[in-house]
């Protein structure tokens, strides 16, 4: 009795493989193959995406604590007693009286 199971299991697993063709694996194989390399692709240029976005933040976040000392190096070099230290070097003097209205009486 188990010599006629074990017959009837083996017919079984070579009819399974022998639905297997070559040709059937070569076309599981050429479907396959363009969602692989896509896979890939698509993972590589997600890694250099990302890669590329880390250094970015990087250099924004430079450059955005360079504008603010810049900033408030403008303010601190365009308050009036700096302008006036500087231009007291090459011999001009702040003015003491204030600016007079000139009004132009109309014809």
């Amino acid at each position: 009795m188990e010599n006629k199971e074990n017959n009837s299991t083996k017919t079984e697993t070579k009819s399974f493989f022998e639905d297997w063709s070559t040709w059937r694996i070569v076309r599981i194989i050429l479907i396959a193959f363009p969602f692989l390399i896509f896979y890939i692709y698509n993972s590589l240029h997600t890694a250099k995406s990302v890669k590329t976005k880390k250094t970015l933040h990087k250099e924004l976040k430079e450059l955005h604590s360079e504008r603010i000392s810049l900033e408030s190096e403008i303010t601190r070099a365009s308050k009036q007693t700096k302008i006036a230290e500087k231009l007291k070097e090459s011999g001009l003097k702040e003015s003491t009286t204030p600016p007079i209205k000139i009004i132009r009486e109309s014809k």
